[in-house]
């Protein structure tokens, strides 16, 4: 766009990202009709680079209504859109943006998205593979279709890669496997399938998850309570009653085991839960799977039956505890962590943090239309693909059991790159 001589200094200071100068500017200009145009379109555009979305959805509305929107314009009100919770009227627009290009893999990409959050899983993977076609390095388009795989067994292969891969796990694993700790040789079988598929340069991918879940229709809202600690340092009401067992595996062959144990269901409530490898720099304990409750009591009942599941199915831990919470919050208020087992607990909510809380709620909105399923009770390439970064973070603390699974060098970019450092870390800390 050709901006009148006007806007000169303007459109500098939105060039090179001073984006309150140029709005400051903008607001100063004289009220002229042939002005307009202009700067609704530099007002969409600024709000839309600096998140604020609702300033940004109004001005994108405007440039609609003149029947002057490009493809640029579509994509970015429907982004806005996206992120205050109205995904469902995003999808017009993401479309829109498909019929003036349709060689773009961007709006596939975020039209595949929308879908993903709606619970449209299959919608979603015919957009992920269209972008995909459009380009096969396109990494965020891999790891959402993975991740599609923990809620839905799709219906056909479409000729990607990823879901044949995934074809292939789901048959090497019978329904009568999962009820049983498979022996590791099954693992390496899998793992093999991953290494040779992925063997070639298109079809390369960093998976840069180290958390395998199991979840529940029960939405734990994790992401939403650290906003509000992060930003106030106050614990969420909600996470007072927020209780987990947490289980410490002697090395990764136990938290392999105990994510064939937490894949058998044998908890009466589904309860959500996960296995991962600790990253955080300022945490012990290198294996851990979580069990998360609702209340002290659950908690107590669980602890005492997935004690005695661990014992008979062999798996090696070090110790199996109750957890308040989350770790992050015991710093600030280290009273959270103790819990009394026999009444009252240590720590109470306190009501004036309330209004923290509604701060962020008013300034970042929910998903309210995001559907939660349950993850499919079925091993599937995510978990795999999670299971060899395990089995690489087990090389880097110098847990020498992996080589019983995969004998090879394990080297994850990933891990080595960004956590070999904190790792190490904590290995002389600790």
């Amino acid at each position: 766009m050709n901006f009148p001589n006007e806007f000169k200094d303007i459109v500098i200071n939105y060039n090179n990202k001073n984006f309150n100068e140029a709005l400051k500017l903008l607001n100063n200009l004289p009220k002229k009709e042939e002005f307009e145009k202009f700067k609704i379109k530099l007002y969409a555009s600024i709000y839309f680079l600096t998140g604020k979305w609702t300033q940004s959805l109004t001005y994108h509305n405007k440039i609609v209504e003149k029947n002057e929107a490009s493809f640029e314009d579509y994509n970015n009100l429907a982004v806005s859109l996206f992120n205050l919770g109205r995904i469902t009227e995003t999808i017009t627009y993401f479309k829109k943006c498909i019929k003036i290009n349709n060689k773009a893999e961007l709006p596939y990409q975020n039209l595949g998205t929308s879908y993903l959050h709606l619970g449209n899983y299959e919608q979603a993977i015919d957009c992920f593979t269209t972008a995909l076609s459009l380009n096969n390095r396109n990494n965020n388009c891999k790891i959402m279709i993975i991740d599609i795989l923990n809620y839905i067994v799709p219906r056909t292969n479409q000729n990607n890669l990823l879901l044949k891969l995934n074809e292939k796990i789901l048959n090497n694993f019978s329904d009568e496997k999962l009820n049983k700790i498979p022996k590791y040789e099954l693992i390496i079988q899998l793992i093999d399938i991953i290494k040779d598929d992925f063997s070639k340069e298109e079809h390369k991918i960093i998976y840069n998850k180290t958390e395998i879940f199991r979840r529940n229709t029960e939405n734990l809202n994790c992401g939403r309570h650290f906003k509000v600690f992060n930003k106030f340092s106050v614990i969420p009401e909600y996470c007072f009653s927020c209780y987990k067992v947490q289980i410490s595996t002697k090395n990764v062959l136990g938290l392999i085991k105990l994510f064939f144990l937490f894949n058998t269901n044998y908890l009466e409530n589904n309860n959500v839960r996960k296995c991962m490898v600790e990253t955080r720099s300022n945490v012990k304990e290198n294996f851990k799977g979580f069990i998360y409750c609702r209340g002290l009591d659950e908690a107590k009942k669980i602890l005492e039956i997935s004690e005695s599941k661990l014992i008979e199915n062999e798996i090696d831990y070090k110790k199996i505890e109750i957890k308040h919470g989350c770790t992050e919050y015991y710093e600030k208020h280290p009273n959270f962590k103790k819990i009394n087992y026999n009444g009252e607990q240590e720590m109470s909510y306190e009501k004036s943090w309330k209004k923290y809380e509604k701060l962020i709620d008013d300034n970042s909105p929910h998903f309210s239309e995001r559907v939660i399923n349950p993850t499919i009770n079925k091993i599937n390439l995510s978990d795999i693909l999670i299971i060899k970064n395990w089995l690489d973070y087990a090389e880097i603390v110098g847990d020498n059991s992996f080589e019983k699974i995969y004998s090879s060098n394990v080297s994850s970019n990933y891990l080595s790159q960004i956590l070999k450092n904190q790792i190490i870390f904590r290995k002389e800390q600790f």
